[in-house]
């Protein structure tokens, strides 16, 4: 017989009755639910208790439902409710009143363009709360916010000078009245190490990701009492409160760094464009993006080129067709200075095939073979399987012929030409910020992107080609960029060169003899606007179900909101029951509220039906 357990009562327990106070005793308050289709703000009751410390812009604690969860007060007023059917605010999370009315704009304007919840962009906004660090500033009042009034000026500036970031700054701090503050924006952690070197006018608050979380929450903290005059940060910095008539200074709009990773995708970039009647922006970039370049033939940019040096005597630029060499730039370079080569590609040899018959060299499973290290047997990328007698499938050779190098094998061949030089290599972990001291005639080997800040004798550019033939959607925009910002790394003095692995009947090799960057985006602009692609569009992708995809697809066909719509099946999964999806979708740059509502509706009509989910990006950086 089984055995019969003690029948246990739930326990009740008694709601505590909590004092309401007397003046606007209910608050509006903005919910962390997690739901799309919920509206965002509701009202609460403000307990008397703690009602003098109750603010907009308070992160306060509420019951929702079932659950406790966060929010942040939105205003306080006399509701017409009655007090039984509201619920009272449960605690204060920080008496710091973070939002201001500034941000809280901005964060509503950020919801209505990408189609997201204010929550969704507040996680980025707002560095992480440490209670420890808020003690040294709950005693002192954060300074009034004051509405700018002034009409605000927004620039471009197309830089040649491998310092201009730094002088730039301190231009611009020059011209700073009053508690007018500058915010300077940059791709990453690197560039904040850079820029701190240099001989700023200003000591910076910096805010950067990489900072613990004590220290990011006390320099946000900082900026909000302090007012610094120089903020520099990456890319959730763009968020921070100014004062009135400040400025914005990006750096680099373009860099994959500068677009969210995380929904709801937004990138600097576009919150700069939301916070322009309250600041002045100022976008600086050895080449510029299509965005900026549009904005700036509309005239709602000022642009302006920097002409260094180099325009008034060239520097000799040769091209893979010319009857100069990479080798003999290094050898002439190595005579007065350092040489520096950047190439795409890291590793040993990054493919490999037959030196007889020319074929790629295959695994069975269908992965191409590569050469990890100089001691090492090709491998199989896929599977890793080792090949230590490998012989050609075709032909049976056993010669191994390196279609693509990586950085380590070009530095050991690069070693065999010029014997006893010095060879320095700055990749991924590896990565050298600046060049070490005392380093002479030494020859450095980089990937792009972690080019040591420094002057050299003779640049030379390698895997343009295939930086230039990319599919991605912003392949010629980043490739111009890394180019003219090496370029510019070229020394002035007599006999220094460059030396591009492009042929010199590339459209954008006759932009680089002008050293015209602008010219060159004009030049791909025109060819966005008549192809109908950003940033004379919007485009948006969404990823799900593959079925889900599919319907989707079919029930947009007779909407003339979008300009073109594709369905990618992701072929990895094609057969299996899971597969998925990408559904991209385009509209002309006019419509594009409209654009950003039938997002915002889309996720409303399928959080209420319960349908399968559907991971959206907005103005992705690429497809």
């Amino acid at each position: 017989m089984a055995e019969v357990k003690p029948l246990r009562l739930k326990a009740q327990r008694v709601a505590k009755r909590v004092a309401i106070a007397a003046d606007s005793p209910t608050a509006q308050i903005c919910v962390d639910t997690g739901v799309f289709h919920l509206a965002n703000s509701f009202d609460y009751l403000v307990p008397e208790d703690f009602s003098d410390l109750i603010r907009p812009g308070v992160f306060v604690k509420v019951q929702f439902g079932p659950n406790e969860l966060s929010g942040y007060v939105v205003s306080r007023n006399s509701s017409d409710l009655e007090p039984s059917k509201l619920k009272p605010i449960l605690k204060i999370i920080s008496p710091i009143p973070l939002l201001t009315d500034e941000l809280i704009e901005i964060i509503e304007l950020t919801c209505e363009r990408y189609s997201c919840k204010p929550w969704d962009v507040i996680r980025s906004a707002i560095p992480m709360r440490m209670a420890g660090v808020e003690k040294a500033f709950l005693e002192r009042d954060l300074p009034a916010s004051v509405k700018s009034a002034s009409k605000h000026g927004h620039e471009l500036t197309v830089t040649e000078n491998k310092d201009g970031l730094s002088s730039k700054i301190n231009e611009i701090l020059s011209g700073l009245k009053g508690m007018e503050q500058l915010l300077v924006i940059v791709p990453d952690e690197r560039d904040v190490f850079q820029i701190t070197s240099a001989n700023l006018n200003e000591t910076p608050i910096i805010l950067t990701s990489l900072d613990s979380k004590t220290l990011r929450y006390g320099n946000y903290l900082k900026t909000r009492f302090d007012q610094p005059r120089l903020i520099i940060g990456t890319r959730s910095a763009i968020f921070t409160p100014l004062s009135a008539n400040s400025t914005i200074l990006i750096f680099n709009d373009g860099d994959e760094s500068m677009y969210e990773r995380r929904f709801p995708t937004w990138n600097v970039r576009d919150i700069a464009m939301l916070r322009s009647s309250e600041f002045s922006l100022h976008f600086l970039s050895a080449s510029p993006t299509l965005e900026i370049v549009r904005l700036a033939e509309l005239g709602w940019i000022k642009a302006k080129q920097e002409r260094s040096e180099s325009q008034i005597r060239k520097i000799p630029i040769y091209f893979a067709d010319s009857n100069v060499s990479d080798i003999s730039v290094i050898k002439n370079g190595l005579k007065r200075g350092n040489v520096l080569v950047v190439m795409a590609e890291t590793g040993y040899v990054n493919a490999m095939g037959c030196q007889k018959c020319r074929n790629q060299a295959k695994c069975s499973c269908g992965g191409k073979l590569y050469i990890p290290t100089k001691q090492s047997y090709p491998k199989c990328f896929l599977c890793d399987e080792e090949f230590k007698d490998w012989q050609c499938a075709w032909c049976n050779e056993k010669t191994i012929r390196a279609i693509s190098k990586g950085s380590t094998r070009f530095a050991e061949e690069i070693g065999k030409a010029v014997p006893g030089t010095r060879v320095l290599i700055s990749k991924g972990a590896l990565r050298l910020d600046f060049l070490p001291e005392n380093t002479e005639n030494a020859i450095v080997i980089s990937s792009y992107g972690c080019e040591p800040s420094g002057s050299y004798s003779a640049v030379i550019l390698k895997s343009l080609e295939n930086l230039t033939n990319r599919v991605e959607l912003r392949s010629l925009e980043f490739a111009r960029r890394v180019i003219f910002e090496n370029m510019n790394r070229v020394s002035k003095s007599e006999g220094s060169a460059i030396h591009l692995d492009i042929q010199s009947t590339n459209p954008i090799s006759q932009g680089l003899l002008r050293s015209d960057a602008y010219r060159l985006c004009l030049d791909e602009i025109e060819e966005r606007k008549s192809s109908k692609l950003p940033p004379f569009t919007r485009l948006a992708t969404l990823v799900g179900e593959s079925s889900a995809i599919r319907s989707l697809a079919r029930s947009l066909d007779e909407n003339d909101l979008f300009s073109s719509i594709s369905v990618i099946h992701n072929s990895q999964e094609k057969g299996t029951a899971n597969q998925s999806a990408k559904l991209i979708l385009r509209t002309e740059i006019a419509r594009s509220e409209e654009f950003s509502e039938f997002f915002r509706d889309l996720s409303r009509y399928r959080g209420i039906k319960a349908l399968s989910p559907l991971q959206l990006r907005m103005d992705p950086f690429s497809i």
